[in-house]
């Protein structure tokens, strides 16, 4: 009696057959690939993140240690507005080298 008494609920709360929801299918595979297509994006702006902050400790740590020489340091102190132009100067000159990609053509030197 049991086991019948399964069977009807079973049978009696079963939604009713119908065919398979294409769309629904086709959404939900398409929220997949956009979710594994924004994880490998954010990948790869960390990685570029960690490798911007890799260069520019390479480039600062040489800078400081240069900068404590004693002739830099007098120079230094003597015209900060000097060192601080020179400073700006070298920082865009490391922006550009961070931001330029290979093959793509910047500012006045664009090709037709």
């Amino acid at each position: 009696m049991n086991e019948e008494f399964d069977d009807f609920l079973v049978s009696a709360l079963a939604p009713p057959g119908r065919d398979p929801d294409r769309h629904f299918v086709r959404q939900v595979q398409a929220r997949v690939l956009l979710e594994e297509y924004l994880e490998a994006r954010q990948r790869s702006v960390l990685a570029g993140l960690a490798r911007q902050l890799a260069v520019l400790v390479v480039v600062a740590v040489p800078m400081w240690w240069l900068s404590r020489a004693a002739p830099i340091a007098f120079w230094l102190a003597e015209s900060p507005a000097l060192a601080l132009a020179s400073l700006l100067t070298g920082f865009l000159f490391l922006v550009a080298m961070l931001t330029v990609r290979p093959g793509i053509s910047v500012g006045f030197f664009q090709e037709n």
